[in-house]
């Protein structure tokens, strides 16, 4: 079996170790990193949950600026509110304040922010500066990369990184229709013939192309998505 599976969910190697300050005085993470966030050495000034806050927050010693905009998973936010978000965030850092933001998994929703705050102080492909100096996993959904084309007149970057599985309907689907994130993946399997992995059209020596990045062992029961050979 894979060496990710554990109990009843199969385990994501881990794909980043934050926070990480993308650029100065811009720090990204994930909801339990957001702690580290706010202790020393780094000390942020503000912190933007866009998913949760642990009230843990306050043990630590944490004073600052709390900015909550809450965005559903991979899920966008309306222009206007976007645009404030977006406009208080640069003007914190370009006055010396440290911001930090984060998810639930620093993902999706923190990469899709963070590339839209990217391409306003100049970057030109944020989504590909945000994958190779922070987390390969940032911003996660057709709908987030739409959204970051469309706001910064980039429409070439739906092209270069819309996504096989969203294009076809099927990882967006999967996650919303069991409210679970890229974590882990349930074992159990809905499959009525029972078919296994290894059975499958997207099997490939104990990965998965359209669930990629997890492990599986070819006899695992196979879910809703399968496609014999």
């Amino acid at each position: 079996m894979s060496k990710w599976k554990h109990t009843n969910r199969f385990i994501a190697p881990p794909c980043h170790s934050g926070p990480i300050e993308i650029i100065k005085n811009l720090f990204c993470g994930s909801e339990d990193e957001a702690l580290v966030m706010a202790k020393e050495p780094i000390k942020v000034d503000t912190l933007i949950p866009l998913n949760d806050l642990d009230a843990k927050i306050w043990d630590l010693g944490f004073r600052g600026e709390i900015l909550y905009y809450p965005v559903k998973d991979y899920g966008i936010l309306p222009n206007d509110v976007l645009d404030d978000l977006v406009s208080k965030i640069i003007d914190r850092i370009r006055n010396g304040k440290k911001v930090g933001l984060f998810c639930m998994g620093g993902h999706g929703r923190t990469g899709y922010v963070a590339s839209i705050v990217l391409g306003k102080l100049g970057y030109k492909d944020p989504i590909q500066f945000l994958r190779a100096n922070y987390c390969k996993e940032a911003v996660e959904s057709n709908a987030q990369i739409q959204h970051i084309a469309d706001v910064l007149g980039e429409p070439e970057l739906v092209e270069k990184y819309e996504t096989f599985q969203s294009r076809y309907g099927r990882l967006d689907d999967y996650y919303g229709r069991y409210d679970f994130g890229r974590s882990y993946l349930p074992l159990s399997s809905t499959s009525a013939e029972e078919n296994t992995c290894g059975e499958c059209v997207y099997f490939n020596a104990g990965t998965c192309r359209l669930y990629e990045g997890f492990l599986f062992d070819e006899n695992e029961l196979a879910c809703d998505d399968f496609v014999e050979r």
